[in-house]
């Protein structure tokens, strides 16, 4: 269990770096590097919530084939928290969309991203992370 509760700390301390980086890329106009860092935020936030849902290890098996890194840790998201009702629903659908649009900008040449929704997906994360923290605080 120690060892659990350090890892929580230790992504709850890194997602709270993450969206202080990207803030400041935000307030700086650098919007790829602040949609990649509040995914960071996102995906270190859910993945101290799964220590606390009693998970040990990033990994996922299913049917014989073993899946690590961020593979498993998006099998893991649904599967966990989402059927534990961890998250919502709605959670779920913005760390699948937010990792959509990464993905999908990362073999486009020249996609940017709109200050606006960038501006909301980091006041989601920063709810996110804050229920995370309570939760954890518990």
């Amino acid at each position: 269990m120690r060892n659990r509760k350090s890892l929580v700390e230790w992504c709850l301390t890194k997602a709270e770096e993450y969206l202080g980086s990207a803030g400041d890329n935000l307030k700086n106009d650098r919007l790829y590097p602040a949609a990649e860092e509040i995914f960071r935020a996102v995906e270190t936030t859910l993945e101290a919530l799964l220590y606390l849902s009693g998970v040990n290890k990033i990994e996922y098996r299913h049917h014989g084939k073993e899946f690590v890194g961020r593979l498993a840790l998006q099998y893991l998201i649904r599967n966990t928290l989402l059927k534990q009702e961890r998250i919502s629903k709605q959670e779920h659908d913005f760390y699948l969309t937010l990792a959509t649009e990464l993905h999908q900008a990362g073999y486009s040449y020249g996609t940017t991203f709109h200050k606006r929704r960038l501006e909301e997906y980091i006041e989601f994360a920063e709810k996110l992370f804050y229920k995370v923290k309570a939760l954890a605080a518990e």
